[in-house]
C-alpha cells in the first residue's frame, strides 16, 4: 500500500489520466485492491471537481456573451460530431467512454450537454468505478501472466 502523499498522487494521476494510471500502478507492484480503490476515488474527486466547475463556467461563459450582444450559434466541425454522438448514443454513449476522453473532459461534457440530469455526477462516478475495475483487472491479469 503506498504511503499517504504518493496516494494522493496517484489519485491526481486518476483525475488527468485516468485511462493509464491503473496500469502503471500495477506496474508498479501496487496491488489490485489499493489501486482499485485509489483511482476510484480519484476519479470522483475529479468527476465532482469538473462537473461542477464546468456548470460554473459555462454559466459565465453564457453571462459574458450575453453582455457582448446576441450572436447566433457557432457550428464547428467538433460540435457538429458532437451533437451527432449525443443523438445518436445519448447520455449513456457519454458514459461507456467516459474511460477513454478522461476525467476532465467527460466531465465538462457532462456539464454543458447533461446539467439538468440530477443523477449525472452519481452516474460519472459509477461508470469510471467500473472502468477502474475492469482497467485494473485487464493490467493485473497482464501483469501476472507476463511478469
Amino acid at each position: 500500500m503506498p504511503g499517504p502523499l504518493e496516494t494522493i498522487l496517484w489519485m491526481l494521476a486518476a483525475m488527468v489520466k485516468f485511462v493509464v494510471t491503473p496500469s502503471l500502478m500495477i506496474g508498479r507492484g501496487i496491488g489490485w485492491l489499493p489501486t482499485v480503490l485509489i483511482c476510484s476515488v480519484g476519479a470522483a474527486f475529479g468527476v465532482m471537481l469538473f462537473f461542477y466547475f464546468g456548470k460554473w463556467l459555462f454559466r459565465k461563459w453564457s453571462e459574458w456573451r450575453d453582455q457582448k450582444g446576441p450572436k447566433g450559434p457557432v457550428f464547428t466541425p467538433s460540435r457538429r460530431r458532437w451533437v451527432k454522438f449525443r443523438r445518436r448514443f445519448g447520455l449513456w454513449g457519454l458514459l461507456v467512454v467516459s474511460g477513454l476522453i478522461s476525467v476532465p473532459i467527460s466531465s465538462v461534457l457532462a456539464s454543458k450537454y447533461h446539467d439538468k440530469d440530477s443523477r449525472m455526477p452519481a452516474l460519472l462516478i459509477f461508470a469510471f468505478a467500473i472502468w477502474t475495475v475492469v482497467l485494473t483487472s485487464l493490467s493485473w491479469l497482464v501483469a501476472n501472466d507476463f511478469f
